[in-house]
């Protein structure tokens, strides 16, 4: 039955994709608002799990109704980016760069981390159009880029995810995949790329994230405290008009004390706090509707957030 489901899943999504590439750019982003406010009021499970994170962001910083607007404009905006990435699998150079027109701000701070040769690793979230903005950097043809993903449930779907992603010369790892692979792109002074602001159940440490403690990936740490790697802030900022902003930038400076253990700690702690302030600065682009505290420490088995 599940075989069944996912090729019937596939199916409409290939139906999806015959609509959506014959649109223009415009006609894209009033298609995909149209998608998000459909999810947003169909997807009462999602929006709860949204709004508990914007209470735990916010508190009561902000009214009910705020944050209920807030989840509506997040979910249109994700439904922006999902048809986008499927709309730029024709014409993909020349459609990727009508979405991120101007040249990306950091350029510079890229560059001057490559010539330590040690590779870069890219701090990023699921923020504003991530896909695009990968797609984007493959076309630099600065550096080649690697993206740590989770494998979709969906076997059509991967295929199709990752023929999308790859569409520029990147390419794709994932999470269960073995970390001399990664060790070895960074070493050829390549960069990788990973999400850290999602739940993490495996190989991960607490640390602060809004002031709760949250599930983080440290395998960021781990790989700059033991190859010297830089990292830097990768991420991409909507515009009103449905194209996108790339900023590369500023590279994260770490201090090792002796103690890798509390130092890796730390580090990892350092980077979600620059995507905490990303956040904070605007939430809209972020997708909200991930379960990002539901894995709790030893010491709160019996706390569930969700």
């Amino acid at each position: 039955m599940k075989s069944i489901r996912h090729f019937l899943e596939y199916i409409l999504v290939c139906i999806l994709i015959y609509l959506v590439r014959p649109l223009s750019q415009k006609q894209v982003v009033g298609l995909g608002k149209g998608i998000g406010a459909m999810v947003f009021r169909f997807s009462g499970k999602r929006k709860k799990t949204a709004l508990t994170n914007l209470n735990i962001i916010f508190s009561d910083s902000q009214t009910s109704s705020q944050k209920i607007k807030r989840i509506k404009d997040s979910f249109k905006l994700l439904a922006v980016s999902a048809m986008q990435s499927i709309w730029v699998t024709i014409n993909t150079e020349e459609r990727v760069r009508q979405l991120i027109p101007k040249e990306p701000e950091g350029l510079d701070i890229l560059k001057k981390c490559l010539e330590k040769k040690k590779g870069v690793l890219f701090l990023t979230a699921h923020y504003g159009n991530w896909e695009v903005m990968g797609l984007y950097h493959g076309l630099l043809g600065i550096c080649p880029l690697s993206s740590i993903v989770r494998k979709l449930d969906n076997p059509y779907l991967d295929n199709f995810a990752t023929k999308m992603r790859t569409a520029t010369g990147n390419q794709i790892f994932y999470r269960d995949d073995s970390l001399l692979k990664i060790v070895r792109e960074l070493k050829n002074n390549h960069s990788v790329a990973v999400m850290m602001d999602q739940n993490t159940a495996r190989g991960s440490i607490f640390v602060n994230f809004f002031g709760l403690k949250a599930s983080t990936p440290r395998a960021l740490a781990r790989l700059s405290y033991r190859l010297g790697t830089p990292v830097i802030p990768l991420f991409s900022y909507p515009t009103s008009t449905g194209t996108y902003n790339i900023k590369y930038g500023p590279e994260l400076i770490f201090e090792k004390s002796g103690n890798k253990d509390q130092d890796i700690l730390n580090w990892t702690q350092e980077m979600e706090t620059f995507i905490e302030t990303v956040i904070r600065n605007n939430p809209t682009p972020w997708m909200c509707g991930h379960r990002r505290w539901k894995t709790r420490p030893p010491q709160e088995e019996n706390v569930h957030v969700y």
